[in-house]
């Protein structure tokens, strides 16, 4: 990895210099142009690293602390934080100006304000304020929201929430706002009753719902006392609040339990699984693992049963695979209950990109799905 890193603009205004923000934009518009490919966390002891799907150390296991962002990698050792780009090269050299991870384009950042007050703002990879500093306190952007404060006359933080611009579409007027998903925000007062508003800080809350959820698949799940429904992110209540429990939804179907037994609803709230279940998880990949008279299987959307699988236990599917233990080894088996990859690892975890981390032994690895070995953690 190289080590000819760069320095930020200082936005404590320690370490700014003219010639240092040219070559900064630079690196920035290099970074900008390349598509971040998959990278892979690994682990040398309590040091972190990552590594790309060829099993290639892109960053060496070095570091107290290691955070993927959008566009450059968060890398911490001690109180210093550096970032790097996708292939590993340090960017920002280590600094103790910004600390958190780089999310749509910009970093939480300190700089004085137009009275000389030192407030939080947002810079980009190149070390210029993207959104002036106005706060006092920021938070990082999701789905082009970002949690602010400001204080009241009373020097008591109230919150908002900003988009792209730095406009507040959301009144910093508020107790508490929970993290931004899906273009939508959720306040919480005293009362730990919720409201939720959209991008253009409109209040969408059904009336008579008191807790509010996150977007999944287009819904938000929605509790009116004990009872859990679903409005859209537009607000429309589509499934008034009628189920004892319930889950987000996943490949089109959300779990609920009715009368002590489990099915599925579509996004109209029809139960097309009906409840009979004992026992039910999310779908994933087409397929839900459901138990029914003491024993395990997988059904589809229908509700349909497609694969008892001779194993022990199973996990659920991602990229076609499902990891399975038998004989108290872990492999994986395809939709068909075919053996894929013999068992023969301590533990596994789902396939993801093309890869999946694995125990060999008292090691770790990365596996292909046939199997290969990209990455060994005892390999130097």
């Amino acid at each position: 990895m190289s080590r000819t890193a760069i320095r930020p603009f200082d936005v404590l205004g320690r370490l700014c210099t003219a010639g240092l923000a040219s070559a900064l934009l630079m690196l920035a518009g290099a970074a900008a142009a390349q598509t971040a490919p998959a990278l892979f966390p690994i682990r040398s002891g309590e040091r972190h690293g990552l590594i790309d799907a060829a099993g290639r150390v892109v960053l060496a296991a070095e570091y107290d602390e290691v955070k993927p962002g959008d566009p450059l990698i968060l890398v911490r050792r001690g109180a210093r934080t550096a970032y790097a780009d996708a292939t590993g090269r340090l960017v920002v050299a280590p600094q103790e100006a910004w600390t958190q991870p780089f999310t749509e384009g910009v970093v939480p950042a300190t700089q004085k304000d137009a009275t000389g007050r030192w407030r939080w703002g947002y810079a980009d990879p190149s070390g210029a304020m993207a959104i002036a500093p106005a706060y006092d306190s920021a938070g990082p952007f999701v789905d082009g929201l970002a949690v602010v404060s400001v204080a009241d006359a009373w020097g008591e933080a109230k919150y908002g929430a900003i988009d792209r611009s730095g406009k507040l579409v959301v009144p910093a007027t508020h107790d508490k706002l929970l993290a931004p998903a899906g273009g939508l925000v959720r306040s919480e007062s005293k009362q730990r009753t919720h409201r939720v508003f959209d991008a253009r800080g409109r209040d969408l809350t059904p009336e008579g719902i008191d807790f509010v959820g996150v977007p999944s698949e287009g819904l938000v799940r929605v509790w009116k006392g004990r009872q859990q429904g679903f409005m859209t992110v537009a607000g429309a209540l589509v499934v008034p609040p009628r189920f004892e429990q319930a889950s987000d939804f996943r490949d089109g179907r959300a779990r609920v339990w009715i009368a002590g037994k489990y099915g599925f609803i579509d996004n109209r709230g029809e139960l097309v699984v009906p409840a009979r279940f004992d026992s039910a998880e999310d779908f994933s990949d087409g397929l839900a693992q459901v138990r029914a008279d003491g024993r395990a299987f997988f059904i589809d959307r229908r509700g349909d049963t497609v694969l008892q699988p001779d194993a022990e236990r199973v996990w659920p599917f991602t990229e076609g695979l499902a990891a399975a233990r038998k004989g108290g080894r872990v492999g994986f088996i395809d939709k068909q209950g075919r053996w894929v990859i013999e068992p023969q690892y301590g533990w596994a975890r789902p396939f993801h990109n093309g890869l999946a981390a694995v125990g060999i032994g008292r090691e770790s690895a990365y596996i292909r799905r046939d199997a290969q070995v990209v990455w060994r953690s005892g390999e130097r």
